[in-house]
């Protein structure tokens, strides 16, 4: 009788271990299955039923004038910028298609990303403030594979990480919220490095404005559409047993 109460024990040990990685690997699948439904609809909704057009909408932010789309796109740079709202709110696909929309010149364009990069500095800013308030309960909102995954590499890297992740404004919104749990020393080292690389991106992004609007391959018509085929390689990824068995074994060492 000693055998089977042995087993039952072991079995019971093992269960909120599957479950645990259960519940991990369901939330990785989340944000992209969600990002290609969401897609989808919004296609159908443009394309389909005509509910909006993406031209519509640029031409209603053409008369609020060069300042109301300033403080449109800097309310878009903060959301992308602010952790666990950038993962479930599409600033980048938003600004996209605004800008596939605007098709605005050099100057204008420039003007526009400065606002962007403000904005996404006071997400950041919002990030370090999340995350010194979440404490522990950070991990579990903005889901335990990324936490650690990033962690793993500010702790390597440090403040490469950041110039190596602003080509776009949500990784770092989740190392700054990282930066602020750990409450790292010489916070300032960080907004600078963000500063100058976001700049550098920044830039080579408004000087491919003209080739953006100019090109006919992704278009406002189909651009939900490319979307979709982006979520689904990144759901596809994420399914893949040698990423999830990478993943585990950096966040052990970490």
């Amino acid at each position: 009788m000693a055998w089977p109460r042995r087993r039952r024990a072991l079995l019971s040990a093992k269960a909120p271990s599957s479950r645990r990685r259960s519940r991990g690997r369901a939330g990785r699948l989340l944000p992209p299955l969600a990002g290609v439904v969401l897609s989808i609809l919004a296609y159908a909704a443009q394309n389909v039923w005509h509910v909006f057009h993406i031209q519509e909408v640029a031409d209603a932010l053409h008369g609020f004038g060069p300042a109301g789309l300033a403080i449109a796109v800097f309310l878009i740079g903060a959301t992308e910028g602010t952790v666990i709202l950038s993962f479930y709110v599409p600033g980048t696909a938003v600004l996209v298609l605004l800008l596939l929309g605007l098709q605005p010149p050099w100057n204008e364009a420039l003007l526009l990303l400065g606002a962007l990069m403000a904005g996404t500095l006071l997400g950041f800013g919002a990030s370090v403030a999340l995350g010194r308030a979440l404490k522990r309960r950070l991990p579990r909102l903005v889901g335990r594979a990324a936490y650690r995954r990033m962690r793993y590499f500010l702790k390597r890297f440090g403040i490469v990480v950041v110039a190596a992740t602003a080509f776009h404004p949500n990784p770092l919104a989740l190392a700054f919220a990282i930066v602020g749990y750990l409450r790292v020393g010489r916070l300032w080292q960080y907004f600078a490095v963000a500063v100058l690389a976001q700049a550098v991106w920044w830039s080579l992004y408004a000087s491919s404005a003209s080739l953006l609007s100019q090109q006919t391959i992704v278009t406002g018509n189909n651009f939900q559409l490319v979307l979709a085929g982006l979520f689904s390689v990144w759901f596809v990824y994420e399914l893949m047993p040698e990423k999830q068995g990478k993943t585990r074994r950096e966040t052990d060492r970490s």
